[in-house]
């Protein structure tokens, strides 16, 4: 059972420019055009996750991410959209990652210290959305995001206890029944494109699930084509190969049945930058560049930083396929490495 909310199917559409400028085929799978308030990748995975939640009848739902987490703002447009509760426990950043860009930010304001005041109590990207849309806002620390599914079970024994039924999404919505969402684009994706003619699949590796359903449906239907993900976390990659092979392995359960090796989960830790959610200038710069030449708009958590690992890791006279995975909330919260245009 899954619901239907997905804008589907999305396009996929080639960058002449760009495809020109490095010398190679660059397509790009628009999943940033799912839908509007639920954008981006993770609507795929909540259509079948969320499909379960009312299965079972459950009118609440948990789920986890950073302040600006595109996934949490999506779970809980859904969920309004479905009358359950949406309960979001997101990870307060770092304060130590901050300094240097704080001093910068501060000195732009000067001597305003009304508008300074202002800027820093703004609530904006996805965490404006998700306080307009009434979702319940649980802020945890980093020590006890670390250890998120003891959080949920307090949260669950004291929510049912009032007499609600919690349903629980993992970070990213990504487990096997989540990845189900990129089994099916994959099939999607055949009637749209000759993915025996594609060199690599590229997307950003944020929790696994859409490079797990990726690579899943792929070899489920045949294709040999590799799908390589850029790490945009400070995990490293062997975390991932881990969760993958997990991932894959359970999809047995719903019927998908794939011989996966390690050696067949590529995933890179080189453009990750100096934190999750930490944009480097390269970033930026690759941002500026794609939304100015084919007016594609990647997001500074994301798909910048995948998108670079693609122009960087691809060949000249390949033909590449990218997986934008939306974002683009996440623009307005980081609007101060734009402050140059």
């Amino acid at each position: 059972m899954k619901l239907s909310f997905a804008r589907l199917p999305t396009p996929i559409e080639i960058l002449p420019r760009l495809s020109r400028r490095y010398e190679r085929e660059i397509f790009v799978k628009r999943d940033d055009l799912t839908e509007f308030i639920s954008s981006g990748n993770k609507i795929r995975k909540l259509e079948f996750l969320l499909a379960d939640a009312v299965r079972n009848r459950c009118d609440t739902v948990f789920t986890c991410g950073g302040e600006q987490s595109n996934h949490a703002r999506a779970t809980a447009h859904l969920c309004v959209k479905l009358g359950l509760k949406p309960v979001l426990f997101l990870r307060e950043s770092q304060p130590e990652q901050n300094n240097n860009l704080s001093r910068r930010i501060r000195s732009f304001f000067a001597s305003d210290e009304a508008e300074w005041k202002y800027f820093k109590e703004a609530v904006n990207g996805n965490l404006l959305i998700d306080k307009l849309l009434g979702a319940e806002i649980v802020f945890v620390s980093q020590q006890q995001y670390a250890k998120i599914d003891e959080v949920f079970e307090e949260y669950k024994e004291k929510y049912e206890s009032q007499g609600r039924k919690v349903y629980i999404i993992p970070e990213g919505g990504s487990n096997a029944l989540g990845a189900l969402g990129y089994v099916w684009a994959v099939a999607e994706m055949t009637n749209q494109i000759d993915l025996s003619q594609i060199d690599a699949i590229y997307c950003a590796v944020g929790s696994g699930g859409t490079y797990a359903g990726l690579l899943a449906g792929l070899r489920s239907l045949g294709y040999e084509t590799p799908v390589i993900g850029i790490n945009v976390t400070k995990r490293e990659a062997k975390y991932f190969v881990e969760k993958v092979l997990k991932i894959v392995d359970e999809l047995a359960e719903y019927g998908i049945r794939v011989n996966v090796k390690p050696e067949d989960i590529k995933i890179t830790d080189d453009f990750s930058g100096p934190a999750y959610a930490v944009p480097t200038e390269a970033d930026v710069e690759c941002i500026k560049i794609t939304a100015s030449t084919e007016g594609i708009v990647l997001d500074p958590v994301y798909t910048a930083k995948a998108f670079r690992g693609m122009l960087q890791t691809s060949r000249r006279g390949q033909k590449v396929l990218f997986v934008h995975t939306g974002g683009t909330f996440g623009l307005f919260a980081q609007a101060h490495r734009f402050m140059e245009l």
